[in-house]
């Protein structure tokens, strides 16, 4: 792809859409705006100097036949993306355009990855999934882990947020995960378990505690057996005080009955009524992902990533991706994660002007 074919952001008029609109223009990159409200994207495109909007639904498929005409990368950060996602990822491969978004739905993952990795193969189109701050860093993170733990067989991914508030997007989408079961990878096998089933203790570089964390679906699991062929468990985790731990559980099981339709529709209407997301308070809001790799006795690697403003990373995160692919830098085509698609190394060096940080450390 030529560095002349512009970026498209869709879903730009929200909360995450225009962080990522403004990181790509103060990064000398031109965005098109799109999405499914003229009004909307019209007068953020005066405000920010955008050159173009193009007004598409996901949930009308047909409309996006000619809205990624064109476009070097497609930048998708509408979701959920179990309701909207599909039919963006699909137009940007039709149309040839390199593609990256913002989700973090494990199964949507899984059957994106399945169902056109080889459709995008075929055109040359690298497609990144879950392209945010969380699971591109704990990509990243998790594939040196693996990578400097020879015979690595076990591997657990920890994310953990200090202060942390979602956006509406984020949380619609947890409303779905909540009711759907998780994937794990254990004894070789890919399978599913029930969310928050298990649990894990670890220790974060430069605290002299252990912190409980519970089992979730989490992109890692997609990836990480690809990086070794000792690899035969793979978990991912979030890190929970204790007394959300006690009870975590017990809300997971009663999720499937409790978020009926009725009750889903009842709870996003509530979602929609609140704050669109977090506010300023955000960018001093630590987070940290972590990849802790065991080889057979116990011993292997620790590799740990840490920054501030969730959010802002994310934006940060797509940002260098557009341009890395715009810029000819993925190794290889089809639909993958971050760590599949860049030098993991080169890609969270690439963050410390953010303010990320990484380090390697022994497990013993």
């Amino acid at each position: 792809m030529s560095e002349s074919r512009p970026p498209v952001v869709y879903g730009a008029t929200g909360f995450t859409g225009r962080l990522v609109a403004d990181e790509m223009r103060r990064r000398g990159l031109e965005p098109i705006l799109a999405g499914r409200n003229r009004a909307a994207l019209e007068r953020m495109a005066e405000a920010i100097g955008a050159p173009e909007v193009r007004v598409a639904d996901a949930s009308r498929p047909a409309s996006l036949e000619k809205v990624f005409e064109g476009a070097g990368v497609v930048v998708s950060c509408a979701g959920p993306f179990a309701r909207l996602g599909e039919p963006v990822l699909r137009a940007a491969i039709d149309a040839g355009a390199h593609y990256l978004d913002t989700t973090g739905e494990q199964l949507w993952m899984a059957r994106m990855m399945d169902l056109l990795s080889a459709d995008a193969e075929r055109r040359g189109v690298t497609a990144i999934l879950a392209h945010a701050f969380e699971y591109a860093i704990g990509d990243c993170v998790t594939r040196i882990a693996v990578e400097e733990t020879p015979g690595a067989e076990t591997v657990e991914v920890v994310n953990r947020v200090e202060g942390f508030g979602t956006t509406r997007g984020t949380k619609k989408s947890a409303l779905d995960v909540l009711t759907q079961p998780a994937l794990a990878f254990v004894n070789g096998r890919r399978r599913e378990e029930p969310q928050l089933a298990h649990r894990a203790r670890v220790r974060f570089p430069d605290e002299d505690e252990d912190r409980l964390a519970l089992s979730f679906g989490g992109g890692e699991v997609l990836s990480a057996p690809t990086w070794a062929d000792s690899v035969r468990t793979v978990r991912t985790h979030l890190a929970v005080p204790g007394l959300v731990a006690a009870l975590a559980p017990f809300v997971a099981r009663g999720a499937g009955a409790l978020l009926t339709e009725r009750g889903k529709r009842f709870l996003e209407a509530r979602i929609d009524a609140g704050s669109e997301g977090p506010g300023d308070e955000r960018r001093d809001s630590p987070w940290w992902v972590l990849a802790r790799v065991r080889a057979r006795g116990g011993r292997g690697t620790r590799v740990t990533a840490s920054g501030y403003d969730a959010y802002g990373t994310t934006a940060v995160v797509c940002a260098i991706g557009a341009a890395w692919l715009l810029a000819g830098r993925a190794t290889r085509a089809g639909v993958v994660t971050t760590a599949q698609a860049f030098d993991p190394r080169a890609f969270l060096d690439s963050l410390a002007p953010a303010g990320v940080s990484w380090r390697i450390d022994p497990v013993r």
